[in-house]
């Protein structure tokens, strides 16, 4: 496999009957003819009726592959990596679509999958989670996982929706951190020409790339906000110890603020995180000030990674099924000083 260029991979989760399916059929179906793609689909039984579904649309060359299990990332762990291994080393797929259960957490089969990347044998070239009317309320953490590891987050079925189910969608997705490369709907199972595009561009230089705009459904909002505030935006490249990430500063409403983008290897600590953040931290650095606003999703262990939420005093923390890589959002209060070197040394002491 020396010198061949790594298999692209796209992951596709939702619920249970959102859609993910007719998605991966109508993908199929309007694929090359003459390229060769594979579909890795997860069933809860051996059944194979999904399988059948996809197969039914395909185009020219494909193969359809049923690990059952109900979850990839366990019950058809050993089945999952001897199928991506073949894969690999024998077939050499144009493309691969990965189908989770509706009732498995899509969380480890990022983290293989991105193995695999590292190792320079896949590109995940993105994860589609899908949310349907019915799920918008739910609880479930398998559905809390796909609205936070999507990179594209689409609402399907918004034909059966009311127009409030469809406003809360927007009011949900906007909410989310990190924000998603694209937001919208999806209908028939046909992909958008728009979120395809916010896929392709989001490809190079994914581990340090910068910040995804906010959804874009909120883009003509944005562009009437823009033209009654001042907006700098600047994008530096920024050492953490021995490892590269991304800065990016903003000034806008008379605040400065950044988001960096830092390699998933990094790894916090929680308890120093929490620590330095609950005192006062004029004396840790007197470059620094309390922040207004911060955000952040940090691994903090071998496969635990953390959301962390401050609004002003009050922090929160929880479990996240985030796993791409650390991201860091910051905003001063209006006329704080702002010091990048004095919080990325504030990072620093944060690490492992």
């Amino acid at each position: 496999m020396t010198g061949s260029a790594p298999i692209p991979v796209w992951v596709i989760t939702g619920p249970l009957g959102c859609g993910k399916t007719t998605l991966i059929a109508r993908w199929l179906a309007s694929k090359p003819a003459e390229e060769n793609w594979v579909v890795l689909l997860n069933e809860y039984t051996d059944a194979g009726i999904d399988a059948l579904t996809v197969a039914a649309a395909a185009r020219g060359a494909y193969d359809v592959r049923l690990v059952p299990g109900g979850c990839l990332c366990c019950a058809g762990e050993a089945d999952f990596r001897r199928n991506l291994r073949e894969l690999i080393e024998q077939v050499r797929p144009a493309g691969i679509l990965v189908e989770p259960s509706g009732i498995g957490h899509p969380g480890g089969i990022v983290e293989e999958l991105l193995a695999h990347e590292a190792a320079g044998w896949l590109e995940l070239c993105g994860v589609i989670g899908l949310i349907d009317p019915t799920h918008l309320d739910s609880v479930d953490e398998t559905v809390a996982a796909v609205r936070e590891i999507a990179d594209v987050l689409l609402f399907s079925k918004a034909d059966t929706a009311t127009a409030e189910q469809r406003a809360q969608f927007v009011r949900s997705a906007a909410a989310l951190f990190p924000p998603k490369t694209w937001v919208g709907k999806i209908e028939g199972g046909e992909l958008p020409a728009a979120a395809r595009a916010a896929l392709s561009s989001a490809l190079p230089g994914r581990h340090a790339r910068v910040l995804p705009a906010r959804p874009a459904l909120h883009a003509q909002a944005q562009e009437h906000a823009q033209d009654h505030v001042r907006v700098e935006n600047n994008t530096y490249g920024v050492a953490i110890g021995s490892l590269e990430g991304e800065r990016r500063e903003f000034h806008q409403l008379g605040r400065h603020g950044a988001r960096w983008v830092l390699p998933r290897a990094i790894a916090f600590s929680e308890t120093k995180l929490l620590s330095i953040l609950s005192s006062d931290l004029s004396l840790i650095d007197p470059a620094l000030s309390r922040p207004e606003r911060f955000k952040a999703v940090l691994r903090v262990g071998e496969e635990d990674w953390l959301l962390v939420q401050m609004v002003n005093d009050k922090m929160a923390m929880q479990p996240t099924a985030w796993r791409r890589d650390n991201r860091l959002e910051l905003q001063l209060p209006p006329s704080a000083v702002w010091d990048a070197t004095a919080w990325e040394r504030l990072w620093l002491r944060c690490r492992v």
